[in-house]
């Protein structure tokens, strides 16, 4: 069974990586859609810039787990120098948990701003106005994506001080 949410983390964080890069990929699109409007056809720009805000966050948050499941997140691994392998781990496991507790208080937090926006229908109030839901559904997917990938990165490192 560990093995299985493991490998279904793994999977679920590669479909957010190319989520996250076609996102990012579609936002350039839209900018360079964006100069030519602006610059060739003298037209207003009404709708681009909110998508690509929207784009950008959402490939943010939802791009956020493939992050951590390949270790490309900041971290300070000079202080590993200093410690144990033992102790790395101990350290390792600690801070997830204080990332996960963060994470689950922000999932908690963006289901009550997503709610309230979508019961409520806030808009951005643009000439575009798109619903306000939808950026604030990708930061409530986003927490909820790293909660399930910090579990898995807790269960991995449980393993590994189970092996020492």
């Amino acid at each position: 069974m560990k093995s299985n949410y493991l490998k279904f983390c793994n999977y679920v964080s590669q479909i957010c990586g190319a989520f996250a890069v076609i996102a990012l990929a579609l936002s350039i699109l839209i900018i360079v859609e964006l100069v030519f409007e602006r610059y060739f056809f003298q037209r207003a720009i009404t709708w681009q810039n909110e998508l690509v805000t929207m784009l950008l966050v959402a490939s943010t948050f939802i791009g956020s787990a493939y992050v951590l499941s390949e270790k490309a997140h900041v971290s300070m691994e000079w202080i590993y120098d200093f410690l144990s392998k033992k102790n790395i781990i101990k350290l390792k496991i600690f801070t997830s948990l204080l990332s996960l507790i963060f994470f689950l208080m922000l999932f908690y937090f963006g289901y009550l701003i997503t709610e309230e926006a979508f019961i409520k229908k806030y808009t951005t109030g643009s000439i575009w106005d798109p619903p306000l839901w939808v950026p604030y559904s990708s930061m409530l997917i986003g927490a909820l994506l790293m909660i399930l990938q910090y579990i898995a990165e807790i269960i991995k490192l449980l393993d590994d001080k189970d092996l020492n």
